[in-house]
């Protein structure tokens, strides 16, 4: 097979599977573009939905007491609700309705037949020939309540205790009905501060009795409330003493609070308060340019911005224009040619789910913020949050690019105020540059810490020259600040899920697939040691070369790591792992040429099953290309003159990115180094040399976009490198035992 053949039988390979890969890519693009088309009409609808609500826009950044930097006109006639006037008007009202308080019959009747109790047991303790003292002492054995005051004595002492007892039972009964009230010290602020309502049942229906504070009757008052019920029933002085004495000593609380009763009063004087109405003509000025502004221009400002309740024909079609015009920017602008990474699988979901989340979320917060937070608007957006995130998992140009464009977004939702696309603009793009060097997870904290730095000042110097003075200035970056820090505390909480969700190659999974001591490697070693000493050498040829085109090292490392996995099935059938017995001898060229085919599948099943990042499966399928098997395939020409060199190449297919290229070159080179004896340094040039043009010759490069300039970076960092590997070493001299 001739060097000219091989190059054409390359080039119908790669035509076929073109065309193969043409059709699964049209399938492909159309479910993309169905994505992107949801996607488009989710922020849409949200534009239009949430400007609906929040009216129209551009109307944030005012604070009352400020002098204005440009007129707010209305529109539209608004007919609101003056919020602050309707409040006063319903507390004086509430402040009219008194608590009620509900009067409990069974504790009035409780009371009644204590007494009554109590005035027979006297009369029949009385009966009996015994003195006063006994009988003063014998009454307080029976009602111990009394034993604190003289009533029983007194009573003893009195010439018609029964009559007296009458007169007391009747001031009591008087003093119960009127309501003895059990007053909280806490839950009646909202009531009216100056009476009460006493709700009672009488014989007939159910009556509701006002009663001023300072005149309810409570335990504490219940004294001079019986002897005024006593006086007015005309008895005499000892009579209302004693009367007035038996009724404080029977009372008890019967009057209590009603909570739901009072809960009923107050929410039916609400609804009967009538809103106080205000009116905005259509091309009223709402704000003044080089006005103050008041806080009734605040409340007529929040009342027109809340009141974009129609669909404007002309917003639908300016929003549906210009999310177009996004939304074609952003295809055009993030494609592989410019940002150098092409969006497959969940990496697209990703991104597009992102990009209209962010943009959804940031019109529901326009919509939804209170006006008052109107200055602090961007700072509750997650833009350095999403742009870290993306920077990481994504790319640093994909992710500069991306921010420019959610940024650009922003100028919609805020009716084209400058200060909040470019306070995200900045912060996205600081978000980025302190990410691009992280190199363990928590240098992403470290990462938030400057990033709260960074946003300090430039908030502050936004909202300073915004006109938004010292105070509006300092407000605006303590509260950008503690957003970046967030941000970065959150990029820490996220990565991990997201990392595992799209698999992606981020430095910190890389770094962790790059420890030796992993137990997929741990077992390479183990098993196949020539194959793991082999893997180590490409990767430092790998990472060196990678390194000086500017490709990414630590990828490229991390593959050569893994691109020979799949040894671990067969590991006697390849030659570094061989110790003078060759398994080939046994078998024809055709089956062992299969054997070593399949190491690249056996390799991505263990990717597969070890879940490393597409990057690197790329690299294990692709580091071998197409290239052909020549010694076997040589042996079989020997056997057979009909031999196809299909049944001798690799599957494929080609390399497709700088690193994929650069660790098959590496491998290639490795492997054929072991067969030089003492090289110079212009044997090891003119070496690399053959083997790298070699595979560019074969067509192996060409969809890996090496250039002729990286090819030779890739040759000096190889020979370099090997020069190292084989230094001359000093010969000893041996002793005469070893002689």
């Amino acid at each position: 097979m001739t060097l000219k053949s091989d190059f054409w039988h390359s080039l119908v390979a790669r035509f076929a599977n073109s065309r193969m890969a043409s059709a699964v890519r049209d399938g492909t693009s159309l479910r993309r573009y169905g994505i992107v088309v949801l996607a488009g009409l989710g922020c849409l609808a949200a534009f239009i939905g949430f400007g609906a609500i929040s009216g129209s826009a551009g109307l944030g950044g005012f604070e009352a007491g400020k002098v204005a930097d440009r007129d707010i006109v209305a529109e539209i006639d608004v007919v609101y609700i003056d919020a602050k006037a309707t409040k006063v008007r319903t507390d004086a009202e509430l402040r009219l309705v008194p608590a009620v308080f509900s009067l409990d019959d069974a504790a009035t009747k409780s009371s009644i037949e204590a007494v009554a109790a109590f005035r027979k047991s006297f009369l029949q303790l009385s009966a009996g020939n015994i003195t006063s003292d006994e009988l003063s002492l014998r009454i307080r054995g029976a009602f111990p309540e009394l034993i604190s005051t003289d009533l029983s004595k007194r009573l003893a002492e009195y010439p018609a205790p029964s009559n007296a007892l009458e007169q007391g039972r009747i001031v009591l009964e008087t003093l119960m009905r009127r309501g003895v009230f059990a007053i909280p010290d806490l839950g009646l602020e909202a009531y009216n501060p100056e009476s009460l309502e006493l709700r009672r049942w009488t014989d007939g229906p159910l009556l509701y009795e006002q009663v001023a504070i300072e005149k309810a009757t409570t335990l504490r008052r219940i004294k001079p409330a019986s002897v005024e019920i006593a006086r007015s029933l005309k008895m005499s002085a000892t009579m209302t003493a004693l009367a007035s004495d038996i009724a404080t000593a029977f009372a008890k609380e019967n009057a209590f609070f009603d909570t739901d009763q009072s809960i009923r009063r107050l929410e039916a004087a609400k609804a009967r308060v009538e809103p106080v109405m205000r009116k905005i003509t259509k091309g009223d000025k709402v704000i003044r340019k080089g006005f103050i502004v008041t806080a009734e221009d605040i409340d007529r400002l929040a009342a027109l911005r809340g009141s974009g309740t129609r669909l404007d024909p002309l917003f639908v079609i300016a929003g549906i224009m210009l999310l177009s015009t996004l939304g074609l920017g952003a295809a055009s602008v993030l494609g592989r040619v410019n940002t150098g990474v092409r969006l497959d699988g969940m990496g697209f979901w990703f991104v597009v789910l992102l990009a209209s989340g962010y943009f959804i979320v940031a019109s529901a917060l326009a919509a939804f913020l209170p006006s008052f937070l109107d200055t602090q608007y961007e700072a509750l957006l997650p833009t350095a949050l999403v742009s870290m995130l993306v920077a990481i998992l994504i790319g640093e140009r994909f992710a500069l690019m991306f921010t420019v464009l959610i940024a650009s977004s922003l100028v919609l939702v805020t009716g084209f105020d400058a200060f909040v696309p470019a306070q995200a603009l900045i912060s996205g793009f600081a978000g980025i540059v302190l990410v691009r060097r992280a190199e363990k997870r928590i240098d992403l904290v470290r990462a938030g810490g400057q990033l709260a730095l960074a946003r300090l000042f430039a908030g502050f110097a936004l909202a300073a020259l915004s006109d938004r003075g010292f105070v509006g200035a300092l407000g605006a970056g303590f509260w950008s600040s503690v957003n970046g820090f967030l941000c970065g505390v959150l990029a820490l909480s996220f990565l991990p899920l997201l990392e595992h969700a799209l698999n992606a190659p981020t430095v910190f999974r890389l770094q962790e697939l790059s420890d030796l001591n992993a137990p997929a490697l741990k077992r390479l070693l183990s098993v196949a040691p020539g194959t793991y000493s082999h893997s180590v050498t490409v990767a430092h040829l790998a990472e060196s070369a990678s390194r000086e085109i500017g490709a990414d090292a630590l990828l490229a490392r991390v593959g050569a790591y893994y691109h020979d996995i799949g040894k671990i099935e067969k590991p006697e059938y390849f030659i570094e792992n061989q110790a003078g017995y060759n398994k080939h001898d046994e078998i024809n060229p055709r089956l062992s040429a299969t054997v070593l085919r399949g190491h690249v599948k056996f390799g991505l099943e263990r990717a597969e099953a070890l879940r490393l990042p597409d990057s690197v499966r790329a690299i294990i399928a692709e580091h071998h290309g197409t290239s052909l098997i020549t010694y076997f395939f040589a042996q079989a020409q020997k056997e057979s003159v009909e031999t196809s060199s299909d049944e001798y190449r690799y599957p494929g297919p080609l390399p497709s990115s700088r690193e994929a290229a650069v660790v098959m070159l590496a491998d290639c080179v490795e492997a054929a180094s072991r067969t030089l004896k003492r090289p110079t340094i212009g044997r090891l040039e003119q070496f690399v040399k053959e083997m790298v043009m070699g595979r560019y010759e074969n067509g192996q490069l060409a969809m890996s976009n090496l250039t002729f300039r990286d090819l030779e970076l890739i040759k000096n960092s190889f020979v370099r490198v090997l020069s190292g590997h084989f230094h001359s070493r000093i010969e000893y001299p041996k002793t005469r035992e070893q002689a």
